[in-house]
């Protein structure tokens, strides 16, 4: 476990769950968890089975790192990027650095906003995904077995089968449409691409300098002293340049090392109200109520008040939301579209 890292992504401005979450207080910072812990939170609660807290990195935006370090055990290194670069220069930084910190290093990239309550399972999956990069010059991917036929995720399509949940990836598959998703649903030989990765450190530079040489070689280049403080400048020098592209793109589409393996844990990246409220424990009219909230006379409602009361009145099949001075309304099947309000709100529309 010596040489072991964990990289948490909390860099994320989503807005999917506005008027909750805001640039400044994006979904990892928000107590979604089942607990009411904040996502981020639990996160690192999980990474702390993987590794010591000294080796887990939080990679944020500059600006959320001391928001982001107020839920951080003792230990855990918070390090800002300057400017948004997408996962694959994140990685790629980080990377870098337990590059340095240790030749033989590996690391598992853990996005700080997606649920996850069986932890025992999880250790477990990711403890085999450790013990396969050690072994191997891989990279490991893990696949969400596919329960649904989602539109709003990626797949992953399973080829050789190496061992138990165990296979070579065939084929990264972006979004796909109602009848495609279907398809991949019924055909069993695909899998939701969840975003968390297990590989050496060295094996990932030289993937990412196959796919990306430009944007891998001043990564590979950065020198610094002084610990954290002197690599945030080093970075700072170097990543407004990096081209802003996703792992998937910049690496993992064309890695000929690419394994999948099948998830044995539950998950949820918590992409609207109504997912979050899936989980959530309901009142006897099956309403999810959280904070200052009152429904009367509701039903299968979602209720959550901050810094001021929400209240509904006889409704159904509605999402109420009132965040200090700020108010949502809307049906729950609508909860996918939310991302229109906050967008319509930054921009002063009124449409």
């Amino acid at each position: 476990m010596s040489d072991r890292f964990v990289l948490v992504l909390a860099g994320g401005r989503g807005e999917r769950f506005w008027p909750w979450s805001r640039p400044d207080r994006p979904k990892q910072l928000l107590p979604l968890a089942r607990d009411g812990r904040t996502l981020l939170a639990a996160t690192l609660a999980r990474a702390a089975r993987l590794a010591s807290s000294e080796r887990i990195v939080v990679l944020t935006a500059a600006d959320l790192c001391e928001a982001v370090t107020k839920e951080c055990p003792p230990g855990v290194r918070v390090i800002g990027e300057p400017v948004a670069r997408n996962t694959a220069a994140a990685i790629g930084a980080a990377a870098a650095l337990f590059a340095r910190e240790s030749a033989e290093s590996s690391f598992a990239v853990l996005p700080s906003d997606h649920l996850i309550d069986d932890i025992d399972a999880f250790t477990a999956d990711f403890e085999r995904a450790f013990d396969v990069a050690a072994r191997d010059p891989v990279l490991l991917t893990f696949g969400i077995p596919a329960t649904s036929p989602e539109t709003n995720f990626g797949y992953i399509r399973r080829g050789t089968k190496l061992g138990e949940r165990l296979f070579r990836v065939a084929e990264f598959a972006e979004k796909p449409d109602a009848e495609r998703a279907n398809a991949w649903l019924a055909d069993g030989e695909h899998s939701w691409n969840s975003g968390m990765f297990v590989w050496r450190s060295r094996v990932f530079l030289d993937a990412l300098a196959a796919g990306r040489p430009r944007l891998a070689a001043p990564l590979r280049a950065m020198r610094w002293d002084d610990g954290d403080a002197g690599f945030t400048r080093a970075l700072a020098g170097v990543f407004p340049a990096l081209e802003k592209i996703s792992v998937d793109y910049a690496v993992l589409e064309n890695a000929p090392n690419a394994l999948v393996l099948e998830a044995a844990f539950d998950w949820d990246d918590l992409g609207s109200w109504g997912a979050w409220a899936r989980r959530q424990p309901r009142d006897s009219n099956g309403n999810v109520r959280f904070g200052e909230a009152v429904a009367i006379d509701c039903r299968d409602c979602i209720v959550v008040g901050e810094g001021g009361t929400a209240a509904a009145l006889g409704l159904r099949d509605m999402i109420v939301v009132h965040v200090n001075g700020a108010t949502l309304t809307c049906p729950t099947a609508a909860s996918q579209d939310v991302r229109r309000v906050s967008d319509a709100v930054r921009e002063g529309r009124r449409e």
